[in-house]
């Protein structure tokens, strides 16, 4: 191999002078063998909570939808848990193939067929997720689109796709809707991808939805991920004026065009039990006062 050279996956080559730096990634995988996420998290070992979410996140879905599935650890594990597995003809226009999507792409049910833009191909920037197996299918393969992620990410792009489905993760939703998924208060976490361009995308396009998924709690059940308000610090990922669709274990919470009352109300009932009951205590200081 020429020193000036790096072998990729396949028969691909790059400059070694095209890269900037090489950083460790974890394995996907633990000693005790649970999967990790896309980024090298390890993976959480209880899933009850997931499928719960993935199974009130699957009602939402009609066939012939085109699909975007954001990095997480909420969002990653749910093709794995059939969250898509009885749909047919999905479009798919996303980051990247989180655990379970190549599979679907090579049974049938990842089809592009009712595509508006770019019908027949599956549109990522980066392909992950699986296994030797199928990321060797995927080679070569004219089924996947590798693009640009100012293309993906370009609002006109995603709005121009009908019946677009964001499915992304958050740290918190605050009562009114504003959606935080990168700081706990001054905290960084992570950054915001491509979320807020896909939110705004998603409600753009004819017939989108832009979701959102969380689990209710946080640290062993001791923190509610439903807030009152965010602590200072914490940056809104999406606005309220973009929320739309919030789902937990507990349910969905249908937020657009309702007034903040209704919001907060339809934010309590998906919130953990153990914390309703302050929550509505003081969204009624703040949004309906006696």
């Amino acid at each position: 191999m020429n020193e000036n050279l790096i072998w990729t996956y396949g028969d691909n080559y790059i400059h070694v002078s095209e890269i900037d730096y090489f950083v460790k990634h974890q394995s996907r995988r633990t000693d005790v063998g649970k999967k990790g996420s896309l980024t090298g998290k390890i993976g959480r070992g209880d899933t009850d909570y997931l499928k719960k979410i993935a199974s009130h996140l699957s009602t939402l879905i009609d066939d012939g939808s085109t699909i975007q599935i954001g990095v997480g650890r909420t969002t990653e594990p749910l093709v794995g848990l059939g969250l898509l597995d009885h749909k047919c003809d999905l479009g798919y226009h996303s980051e990247t193939t989180p655990p379970g999507v190549i599979p679907l792409v090579r049974r049938g049910i990842i089809t592009g067929k009712y595509k508006t833009i770019h019908a027949g191909k599956v549109v990522v920037t980066s392909i992950g997720g699986a296994s030797k197996e199928d990321m060797d299918w995927v080679n070569g393969n004219p089924l996947f689109w590798l693009v640009d992620v100012g293309y993906l990410w370009d609002i006109r792009t995603i709005s121009a796709h009908d019946h677009m489905l964001a499915i992304n993760n958050a740290l918190s939703v605050d009562l009114t809707g504003q959606i935080a998924s990168e700081n706990l208060g001054p905290r960084m976490l992570g950054g915001s991808g491509g979320q807020t361009a896909f939110a705004i995308g998603a409600l753009l396009s004819k017939g989108g939805h832009s979701i959102t998924v969380l689990p209710s709690t946080a640290v062993n059940d001791a923190v509610s991920r439903i807030v009152v308000v965010h602590p200072a610090g914490a940056a809104i990922t999406v606005p309220r004026n973009c929320a739309d669709i919030i789902v937990t274990e507990y349910g969905i919470a249908s937020l657009r065009g309702k007034s903040l009352r209704r919001r907060a109300e339809e934010l309590i009932e998906i919130a953990h039990p153990a914390f309703r009951s302050e929550l509505r205590k003081e969204a009624k200081k703040l949004y309906w006062p006696e």
